[in-house]
C-alpha cells in the first residue's frame, strides 16, 4: 500500500513537472502583441500591434523589455511626418520643451532598483568608454561594475537585424510596404564614427564559424529605444537600414489617431507661417548621454518635425507574450 502511494506520489510529480514545463514553453509565441496607447487633445487612442519574433527576435525582445519595464510610458512623439508616420519613444516633455532622455542611465536603474533584466546584444571595448568613466564614475549593469580595462562593457543598444548590418531576417514578416508597420530607428553617429563592438547575433552570423559573437560597428548596432509607426506609401528601400518587426493589427485604430490630426488641422491655422498647421521644425540633440565617447564628443543633432499639440506615449503594455 505504501509502495503504491509513493508510485502515484513520484507520477504526481512528474506530472505536473511536464505541465509546468509546457506551461512555460507556451509562454512565449512567435507572434507577441503590444498595446500602445497613445493620448491626443485628452482623448486616449489604443493601437495594438502584432510583433514578429521570427522575422526579428532580438528586436522583438529588446522593444518588449522596454516596455515591460515601463520606459515608454510618458514619452512623447517628436517627429510627425505629413505622411502619418510617427516617431517616439526618446523624448519626454519638460514644461513646453522636449528633453532627451538619458537613456543608459534609466535603464542601469531599472536593474539596479526595479529588479529588471536587459538582454544584452552589444559590447564596447571599455577604453572607447574612458572619458565616460571619468566623468559618470562607476558603470554598474547586471550587478557588476565595469571600469576601462574591461574589454566587453554592455551598451544596453541593439545588433541591427538588417541587411546593411550582414544580416538576413529570418522571414520577410514585416516590410515597409504596408501602412502601419512599427520598426526601431538607428540614430546617426556622425559619419566619422566607426567604433567597433562586440555583437551577439540571432542568425549566428555568416562565415564566422557559427560563433553568435563577432564584431561589427557601432553606428548599425547602437539602437536604444526610439521606434517608429510607417505610414507612408510603400517605400521597401527602408528595410536595408530599419528592422520592421511588427504591424498595426487593425489599421483603423491607427487611422482614428490620424483623423483626430487631420482635424486639428482642419479648425486651427498656421501660426508660424511656415506652411504646416500640425508641426514646426525643431532641432533636437541626440546622443547627449551616449557612454562612447567619440559619439557624445561629438554632437549630433537631428531637425525633427514637433507636434505643436504633444501626441503622448501613456503606455505600451505587452498583452500577449
Amino acid at each position: 500500500m505504501k509502495k503504491s502511494l509513493r508510485i502515484l506520489a513520484v507520477l504526481s510529480t512528474v506530472a505536473v513537472s511536464v505541465a509546468s514545463a509546457a506551461l512555460f514553453a507556451g509562454c512565449e509565441t512567435k507572434t507577441p502583441e503590444v498595446r500602445i496607447t497613445y493620448e491626443f487633445e485628452g482623448k486616449e487612442y489604443e493601437v495594438e500591434y502584432t510583433l514578429s519574433r521570427t522575422g526579428a527576435p532580438q528586436t522583438v525582445r529588446h522593444f518588449m523589455e522596454l516596455a515591460d519595464a515601463g520606459y515608454y510610458d510618458g514619452t512623447v512623439i517628436h517627429d510627425y511626418r505629413t505622411d502619418g508616420t510617427l516617431y517616439g519613444g526618446a523624448y519626454i516633455l519638460n514644461g513646453s520643451e522636449l528633453e532627451e532622455k538619458d537613456y543608459w542611465t534609466e535603464l542601469r536603474n531599472y536593474e539596479k532598483e526595479e529588479g529588471f533584466t536587459f538582454t544584452q546584444t552589444v559590447f564596447a571595448n571599455g577604453k572607447d568608454l574612458a572619458g565616460y568613466f571619468a566623468e559618470e564614475g562607476d558603470y554598474v549593469s547586471g550587478g557588476k561594475t565595469y571600469t576601462a580595462a574591461d574589454e566587453k562593457v554592455p551598451l544596453y543598444t541593439l545588433h541591427g537585424e538588417f541587411s546593411s548590418n550582414g544580416v538576413t531576417p529570418n522571414s520577410k514578416s514585416y516590410r515597409h510596404d504596408q501602412k502601419g508597420i512599427l520598426a526601431m530607428y538607428y540614430t546617426e553617429k556622425g559619419n566619422k564614427i566607426s567604433t567597433e563592438v562586440t555583437v551577439v547575433r540571432s542568425d549566428g552570423g555568416a562565415n564566422n564559424n557559427n560563433e553568435p559573437e563577432q564584431s561589427g560597428q557601432y553606428k548599425t548596432n547602437c539602437a536604444t529605444s526610439i521606434f517608429y509607426t510607417f505610414n507612408g506609401s510603400s517605400n521597401t528601400s527602408l528595410d536595408a537600414s530599419y528592422i520592421a518587426f511588427g504591424c498595426v493589427k487593425d489599421y483603423d485604430q491607427m487611422q482614428a489617431l490620424l483623423d483626430a490630426v487631420k482635424e486639428y488641422c482642419d479648425t486651427h491655422e498656421d501660426t508660424d507661417g511656415d506652411g504646416n498647421i500640425f508641426t514646426h521644425t525643431e532641432t533636437l540633440p541626440v546622443n547627449r548621454y551616449d557612454p562612447i565617447d567619440s559619439v557624445r564628443g561629438v554632437p549630433i543633432d537631428m531637425d525633427c518635425n514637433v507636434p505643436v499639440q504633444p501626441i503622448t506615449v501613456k503606455s505600451v503594455k505587452v498583452t500577449k507574450y
